[in-house]
């Protein structure tokens, strides 16, 4: 089984263009990568605007992410430059993130995804496009329901919230 290592993108980010450990400004990341290479394994950024973000590719610095809204497909708004984009639009660029990301992982041989997060609240829309990408599923979820449905049907994504539990 071919595992992908991911966390979510960060808010700061350094200007210009830069592969993932320059380019993101975040304790955890730097934490995160650490980790996966200690332990030798494929790992990404899952970027709001890019999909995965790999080691070996430099990306320009941007300002996109996602933030939860009842109201929005899969209770997911994109924000770009500070500003909620409309359902239509939000809900477009989600179905075509994961498309791409769906892309890089078959391109990998990938079959399952270790995501890690220390914060719930940060993870849930991130985690959200990753249930609909690996597992199908176009429901809305709270977080708890979020975990509980990836926990039991899916056997494509796994959630950790320390990085000791990467392994």
């Amino acid at each position: 089984m071919k595992k992908l290592y991911l966390t979510y993108c960060s808010a700061r980010k350094r200007l210009g263009v830069h592969p993932p450990e320059k380019l993101y400004m975040s304790g955890r990341i730097i934490r995160f990568i650490n980790r996966c290479r200690d332990l030798n394994v494929d790992w990404a950024i899952f970027s709001a605007l890019y999909g995965f973000v790999f080691p070996e590719e430099e990306k320009e610095d941007y300002n996109v992410t996602f933030r939860t809204d009842k109201n929005y497909w899969l209770e997911i708004a994109l924000v770009q430059d500070q500003r909620k984009l409309s359902y239509v639009q939000s809900k477009e660029h989600i179905l075509q993130l994961t498309r791409q990301m769906k892309r890089q992982s078959n391109e990998l041989g990938v079959n399952q995804v270790i995501f890690y997060g220390p914060s719930p609240k940060m993870m849930k829309c991130y985690l959200g496009v990753l249930h609909y990408a690996f597992d199908g599923c176009s429901q809305s979820h709270g977080w708890r329901d979020l975990l509980e449905h990836i926990k039991g049907p899916s056997e494509t994504i796994k959630v950790v919230h320390r990085l000791v539990e990467l392994h």
